[in-house]
């Protein structure tokens, strides 16, 4: 299994470059993409084998080395343009980026008419299992308030997270009219509908996601702790080399676990 994978220069990027190395699998790097020249590239990459090549070099490297899948953890004007030159060449593409807007979202959409396009706000298997958790017990505490909080490190630019919002979507399969509220300020009583969102950026944190209920004289609080960008990596990894054998069309990570969506 030949993967493509951009932003090698990125803590994603690296950290699933790092774990193919050392798969045991017969899963092997195909080439890299990356915006620094060969003598700004950092230690991690300056002895590897396979090619790295500037984004703009991203479609003829395609064309000469034809992965079997390409990997993107970047942003999104990043992702759009992979993604439609991957389509160019019918190679499948999983997408890790997350912060796209509702037009970009619509354009992948589009492509995965023409490849399979496996697109994933997190790649954890423990995030799969909160997602679960939280359909089997927002019904039943129908009436609770809910509050989610997520802490993820300092160089993070997008807020909420991904993650955060689709869980978000999972609490409202079963609860209508849901009304976020991003944070707190002023003098205000909450609303019966209200869902407060809390966002928080400090450190080297890899993530943290909590969803606490409350009513009734108690309360439920979900939580879920990365310990480690491999959390992440090595199953997108496992979703890229799921996806090589799909059709077109859109999937998740939960079509590779298995699980219902």
């Amino acid at each position: 299994m030949n993967i493509a994978v951009t932003g090698a220069t990125g803590r994603m990027g690296k950290s699933v470059i790092e774990e193919i190395l050392q798969r045991s699998d017969s899963t092997t790097v195909s080439f890299a993409t990356s915006q620094k020249t060969k003598n700004e590239l950092p230690n991690h990459l300056s002895s590897v084998e396979f090619p790295i090549c500037t984004p703009s070099d991203f479609s003829s490297q395609l064309q000469e080395s034809n992965p079997d899948v390409v990997i993107d953890l970047t942003v999104p004007e990043a992702s759009l343009f992979f993604a439609e030159n991957a389509a160019k060449f019918s190679i499948p593409i999983v997408i890790g980026t997350t912060g796209f807007t509702e037009e970009q979202l619509n354009k992948l959409h589009t492509l995965s008419d023409e490849i399979p396009i496996l697109f994933e706000a997190n790649f954890s298997r423990g995030i799969a299992a909160l997602h679960l958790a939280i359909n089997s017990i927002s019904g039943i505490l129908s009436n609770y308030d809910v509050e989610l909080t997520e802490t993820h490190h300092n160089k993070k630019i997008d807020s909420p997270s991904g993650t955060l919002i689709s869980l978000l979507d999972t609490i409202g399969k079963s609860r209508s009219n849901l009304d976020p509220t991003y944070g707190r300020s002023g003098i205000n009583e909450r609303k019966p509908n209200e869902v407060g969102i809390h966002s928080i950026r400090a450190g080297n944190i890899r993530g943290s996601h909590e969803v606490l209920f409350a009513g009734n004289d108690e309360m439920i609080t979900l939580k879920h702790q990365a310990e480690s960008r491999g959390v992440y990596s090595s199953s997108a990894i496992d979703s890229a080399i799921w996806l090589s054998n799909q059709p077109p069309g859109w999937y998740g990570f939960k079509d590779v676990l298995g699980v219902p969506t």
